[in-house]
């Protein structure tokens, strides 16, 4: 699997495995154009940030063009969960408090409340509505010792005004049967979706605003001319344009700009499927389609029922994209699985495993913005984008356009040099050991 530590930019084929997504899901793309010679705006990477940045700019009356590796959504954007979240990055809104105080906490909070409504106005856009299940996200304490830090979090975040639930270990007992089920934070307003349907829709979107979308064409380099604007190679052709806008996140490689290759470190999410569960095996884990579910665990499990009543169960990968396919990281996924729900121990077999990449920053937390003369970059999601690409695509447009940008963290620095970056995979590992020890 491109690994973009190690690899050059993928070529025009280069892909990992398809995700369930991508192999189960009609999805109603826009028809890509080839190559412009020359762009206002040109965009990297046709995911959830791309798309919408391209729209925006469309919609400001610019040129742009967006430049994907493989297909349309290739990356994160069918590989992810569809756990639609309000998610801090890697830091709760207490904790942004404490740092810089409630007004900026609150200021945050109101950027992924926004992030949130432009996600329902791609999601009423789209004839299936995403298949929407509006259950909420359920943070789950998977130890009793779990219970009171979660319960430390509902009581802050109830004082920052957000629509949350707190659920006992009985009232949980309705929703998921598990023995590792001790209770829960329930965000009301957040909701699961087919992310597939979702990057259609938001390429949709693009496209009629004016935008052009070009698949299967890498950029192999990437070169400020100052004033000039910026120089592009691409798979078909080179490329010029005003300004560049880096959105390929995770999957960014190394060696296409310097400035970003120790800013970032990409990390392997996995998931698997089972086959269809039957009515006895659902009913026995009393879980419904309309839950978006995560535990407490440092080294976190997530999961879902499906629609067609698959169980999708995702967690850590391999550390390095060569080991992504390596069934022994689907079995950990399965004995996972198995002890969350031990009713489901006669599932010897996944349907679907698979892997994306995910970009963490050095502190927890994403940088939208300016990288050098015309290029722009929008990274470090931490593996929680779905909802927040949503933003962070316009207001990378925005900061293209040199329109002023909220005063907030995300948005007034870059992403922090990793120290040591040759070193950054043996930190993950050291991480992973002491992770697992202590959940």
């Amino acid at each position: 699997m491109y690994d973009p530590l190690v690899n050059a930019p993928p070529g025009p084929h280069d892909a990992p495995e398809p995700s369930y997504w991508q192999q189960h899901t009609q999805a109603n793309f826009p028809e890509c154009v080839d190559a412009p010679e020359e762009v206002e705006f040109a965009v990297i990477g046709a995911g959830y940030t791309g798309l919408n940045a391209a729209r925006v700019l469309a919609e400001n009356g610019h040129s742009v063009a967006v430049f994907e590796a493989n297909q349309l959504a290739w990356g994160c954007s069918s590989r992810n969960a569809g756990f639609v979240m309000k998610s801090t990055g890697r830091l709760g809104l207490s904790a942004w408090a404490e740092r810089l105080g409630n007004e900026v906490a609150q200021g945050i909070a109101a950027e992924h409340q926004k992030a949130l409504q432009l996600v329902e106005e791609t999601v009423q856009e789209c004839p299936q509505h995403c298949q929407r299940q509006n259950g909420g996200y359920l943070k789950i304490a998977h130890k009793p010792g779990a219970i009171d830090p979660l319960k430390k979090q509902y009581d802050q975040l109830k004082q920052f005004n957000q629509p949350v639930e707190w659920l006992t270990q009985e009232q949980l007992s309705n929703l998921v049967s598990s023995p590792q089920a001790h209770a829960a934070l329930r965000f009301t307003d957040c909701f699961a979706l087919n992310p597939m349907l979702l990057a259609a829709a938001t390429a949709r979107r693009a496209v009629a605003a004016g935008a052009q979308l070009v698949e299967h064409c890498p950029v192999t380099k990437a070169v400020s001319l100052g004033g000039k604007g910026v120089y592009l190679q691409t798979a078909k052709g080179a490329v010029r344009a005003r300004k560049l806008l880096v959105c390929s996140n995770g999957y960014t490689s190394g060696q296409l700009l310097p400035e970003l290759a120790s800013r970032s470190l990409p990390v392997l999410s996995s998931i698997i499927t089972t086959p269809p569960l039957s009515k006895e095996q659902v009913e026995s884990i009393k879980l419904s389609p309309q839950y978006a579910i995560m535990d407490t665990r440092i080294l976190k499990y997530y999961f879902r029922l499906l629609p067609d009543n698959r169980l999708l169960f995702g967690g850590r990968g391999a550390i390095q994209g060569k080991n992504a396919a390596d069934a022994v990281y689907a079995k950990r996924l399965l004995t996972a699985l198995h002890q969350t729900f031990p009713q489901l121990r006669d599932i010897k077999k996944w349907e679907h495993f698979w892997s994306g990449w995910v970009s963490v920053s050095l502190d927890d937390y994403p940088r939208i913005g300016k990288v050098k003369d015309n290029i722009y970059a929008s990274m470090g999601y931490c593996g929680a984008g779905v909802s927040f690409t949503a933003l962070a695509g316009q207001r990378l447009a925005e900061a293209a356009m040199e329109q002023p940008l909220p005063e907030l963290p995300y948005y007034q620095s870059q992403l922090k040099p990793f120290p040591l970056p040759r070193f950054r995979r043996l930190g993950q590992w050291l991480y992973y050991h002491y992770g697992r020890l202590l959940d």
